[in-house]
């Protein structure tokens, strides 16, 4: 009797529980986390403190934290809903942590600055050009190659083709020997002047490049060649007249 008392008991409970469970599922399955927004940025000491001083624990933090936005419950947030003004500050603050670092450049530009460009989104992409510009103005540790990719921004995202071409002359004027920056880097702005429709300009920097230019690798100065004659539709016999002989 008693055995038998004790499996009905055991019964009920196990009913109980189930249907509990279906209660509480019932209840919550359509429940997800709620995407809060981007957090406001804390000061540079803050976050300092926040790791008890230890930097790197915090630009490394901070990372992580940018890595994983709107990734919340399963949900992913499209970057066009999120607040780029705080992402800008985020960046900036990050970068103050640890300014050897490309970690949070890299993901500046080939993360959030692969928005797709429209009106609505015009503002979020410049702020990521404006970060980009800040932090390539050296050689040092690579940095060079953000100038260049908010020049690349500037002119295929926003389309200012004359920002583009600001920050391009920056960028060759910080190698004027052509010791550093690759070929496309330095002829940046002569690119740029082809798509303001400046051709003239265009031709007259890339022939001083040619007259100039006493260490031109051969390679470097058939490129040179063939943009002025393809692209820009100078005669070859000029180029040939009144240029430097290039090595084959």
């Amino acid at each position: 009797m008693e055995h038998t008392l004790l499996q009905r008991r055991t019964a009920s409970l196990l009913f109980f529980i189930l249907a509990l469970n279906f209660l509480l599922w019932s209840a919550s399955h359509n429940v997800r986390a709620r995407w809060t927004g981007i957090p406001p940025a804390p000061s540079e000491n803050t976050a300092a403190g926040i790791t008890l001083g230890d930097r790197q624990f915090a630009y490394r933090s901070g990372a992580l934290t940018l890595q994983n936005l709107g990734d919340t419950g399963g949900r992913t947030i499209p970057l066009k809903d999120m607040d780029y003004t705080k992402l800008g500050q985020w960046f900036h603050l990050l970068n103050s942590l640890d300014p050897v670092s490309n970690h949070i450049p890299l993901i500046a530009a080939y993360y959030f600055g692969g928005i797709q460009a429209s009106e609505e989104t015009s503002a979020k992409i410049w702020v990521v050009i404006d970060y980009l510009a800040s932090v390539g103005t050296t050689l040092e540790h690579d940095k060079w190659r953000w100038l260049a990719h908010a020049a690349f921004l500037a002119r295929h995202k926003t389309e200012d083709l004359n920002y583009a071409l600001e920050l391009a002359n920056k960028l060759t004027a910080m190698d004027p020997d052509g010791e550093v920056l690759p070929l496309w880097a330095r002829h940046m702005p002569a690119f740029i002047l082809t798509a303001l429709d400046q051709k003239d300009a265009a031709r007259a920097l890339l022939e001083a490049v040619l007259v100039t230019g006493t260490n031109l690798h051969p390679n470097e100065a058939n490129f040179l060649r063939a943009y002025l004659i393809e692209q820009l539709g100078v005669p070859e016999d000029e180029i040939g007249n009144s240029l430097v002989t290039v090595p084959q």
